[in-house]
């Protein structure tokens, strides 16, 4: 099969960050097998793996699937390969920020690390009301979940938990996100606590 140069270089990126060992992958399909939300995903996590490979770089950084990984490890400690696909799709999503690409699900994404690298914890009621400013397409499906869990004490509407009170121990969390790579986003979220801080 031809392969472009931009897919050539899309292939050879992955391979970089996920290992060159996803280059054995035999297309088994244990780890979409074995994956606990393979029936959300629109492209099983093999057929990931065979995108990269063939240097089907759009296709492959279109698929909701990149977002629904859950980190479980399951489909690494099943490959009889000894391939990492959970790698894989972390390397897809590094690609996908990397080249400023947005949609739905990375914006909930980075909602949701900023507020754990800020406090190390969620406060749904920010985390919602972020969301549904960065996405309003969400705010029916939002406000509905709400309207739902409120009454049941699903959701803490205390004045601390909507401030989004902090753990001890976030400075070890800001170390994480700068080992991660995360140095930039983690100097947005600072400026953005601030602003935060100055009106509350």
């Amino acid at each position: 099969m031809f392969m472009t140069p931009e897919g050539e270089e899309f292939k050879e990126r992955v391979l970089k960050l996920a290992g060159q060992e996803v280059k054995t992958c035999i297309q088994c399909g244990t780890c979409s097998a074995s994956c606990p939300t393979a029936h959300l995903m629109d492209t099983p996590i093999r057929k990931l793996v065979k995108l990269v490979l063939e240097g089907e770089k759009k296709e492959a950084l279109e698929s909701r699937s990149i977002w629904l990984c859950t980190s479980c490890l399951l489909c690494t400690v099943r490959c009889p390969r000894n391939i990492r696909p959970m790698a894989v799709v972390a390397a897809l999503k590094s690609i996908y920020e990397d080249e400023g690409l947005k949609c739905r699900d990375s914006v909930f994404e980075g909602i949701f690390a900023r507020q754990i690298r800020n406090y190390g914890r969620i406060s749904e009621v920010l985390l919602s009301a972020e969301y549904m400013i960065r996405s309003p397409e969400s705010a029916v499906q939002i406000m509905s979940f709400g309207a739902e869990l409120i009454p049941k004490g699903k959701i803490e509407l205390s004045f601390e938990a909507v401030k989004g009170e902090r753990i001890e121990g976030t400075k070890e969390l800001e170390r994480i996100f700068e080992v991660l790579g995360d140095e930039g986003e983690a100097e947005e979220a600072k400026k953005t606590e601030e602003t935060k801080e100055a009106t509350i």
